[in-house]
């Protein structure tokens, strides 16, 4: 399944490359024109073969009003229940999980109101099994990890978008978050990867 989402995601990519060369030229060629914007972004997938819903954010410079080249990153804000009991704090644990790293993002026919986006975001994440405690003062946090594990985070997209204003446009879209390199006791990386479906709001001037 990952494979086939991947394969998809690239072809149709391609695609709309290929149609857009013909009409415009490379964003690097002729007099460059920057700009730039921030997204704010919702996912639907499954992590741990659970619904689950992560919030993100991203932006950055935007060149020839097509390719973005910025910041990215996501969370997972729905809860999901961990493995054992933590020592500190003798509750149960929960899983929680955060990626973010590079984000490139291209638009293809931007100068229609219906237009289309591929982006991919490439990064680094942190996934923790743990739970809540009192708050510490010392170090600002009541968050109580028992096993934590870094990872790599690839995560592409294939975006329909719609320019609401000069400044606001929204879309909508799915892609495949792929983790890897993850060593945590008790959830695989396959657990943790998913394909992905999105709704995206887009603020700035492009």
């Amino acid at each position: 399944m990952k494979t086939i989402v991947l394969f998809i995601a690239l072809f149709a990519s391609a695609h709309l490359y290929a149609q857009d060369s013909e009409k415009r030229t490379s964003p690097f060629r002729g007099k460059l024109h920057s700009s730039g914007y921030g997204a704010l972004t919702t996912n639907y997938s499954k992590f741990n073969g659970e619904d689950a819903l992560f919030v993100g954010a991203y932006g950055g410079w935007m060149i020839n009003h097509k390719l973005m080249l910025g910041l990215g990153g996501q969370y997972l804000i729905s809860e999901h229940d961990g493995f054992g009991i933590n020592a500190e704090t003798n509750k149960n644990n929960e899983l929680k999980m955060g990626y973010g790293g590079l984000m490139v993002e291209y638009t293809f026919f931007e100068n229609k109101v219906v237009h289309a986006t591929a982006n991919s975001l490439i990064g680094f994440g942190l996934v923790t099994n743990g739970s809540r405690g009192s708050y510490d003062p010392e170090t600002g946090e009541n968050w109580r990890s028992s096993t934590e594990s870094g990872f790599l985070a690839f995560h592409p997209a294939v975006n329909v978008e719609v320019s609401v204003t000069e400044w606001f446009r929204i879309s909508a879209g799915g892609g495949y978050r792929l983790i890897t390199s993850a060593d945590i006791e008790g959830i695989s990386n396959k657990k943790m990867s998913a394909p992905t479906a999105n709704v995206t709001l887009k603020f700035g001037i492009f």
